[in-house]
């Protein structure tokens, strides 16, 4: 028995030294590349009007992440939305037809693009997914299903924050690994030494 724990101690440690071996990288954190990556890009975004409470809600959230020192003159990005759609599907039907709890579904899509180009660079469709108890006080049913609302989109904001870190991370490893362009013009060979 006393020598299981060194063994497993030895054991969890090749397992976290393994991980690092093969490239991985925490997601989260500050010190991480994709933090840096996202820090970088997100305040060269513009972020497109998006209809309805809802998406003004989500739009106000994301505002708020991407523009910790205020917005760009000139953002080389923008991010489009379509309108998010949102249904409500009660669950927990009783013998009655009563219906004792519901689930909140919001769906979109968003287009990150590139204006140099005119080209959409990241696609995304988006889903996030909440459920809330049906009470019998319809104020506090009404509370509860704003707070999920509020809850989930918060969520999304997080789902389009971390894609588009690991877009420009992406970006970010790929233009490092990219050789140099040859120039335009050829460079005339060198003169034979007499």
């Amino acid at each position: 028995m006393s020598l299981f724990k060194p063994l497993l101690a030895v054991l969890c440690i090749c397992a976290v030294s393994s991980l690092t071996a093969c490239g991985f990288e925490p997601m989260y954190g500050t010190h991480s590349e994709t933090a840096k990556a996202v820090n970088v890009a997100l305040p060269e975004i513009e972020i497109g009007n998006i209809s309805d409470r809802d998406g003004q809600y989500l739009r106000n959230l994301l505002i708020d992440r991407f523009y910790t020192h205020g917005r760009p003159d000139a953002a080389p990005y923008l991010l489009k939305f379509s309108a998010l759609t949102k249904n409500v599907v009660d669950l927990g039907i009783q013998k009655d037809a009563t219906a004792t709890r519901a689930e909140i579904q919001i769906t979109g899509h968003m287009d990150l693009i590139d204006k140099s180009t005119g080209k959409a660079v990241l696609q995304r469709d988006l889903k996030t997914v909440g459920a809330y108890n049906l009470l019998e006080n319809q104020l506090s049913t009404l509370v509860s299903q704003q707070d999920v609302t509020e809850s989930i989109l918060q969520e999304m904001r997080d789902d389009i924050v971390t894609d588009l870190g690991l877009y420009f991370r992406r970006k970010a490893m790929t233009d490092a690994n990219t050789p140099p362009a040859p120039p335009s013009t050829p460079v005339p060979p060198l003169a034979a030494p007499k």
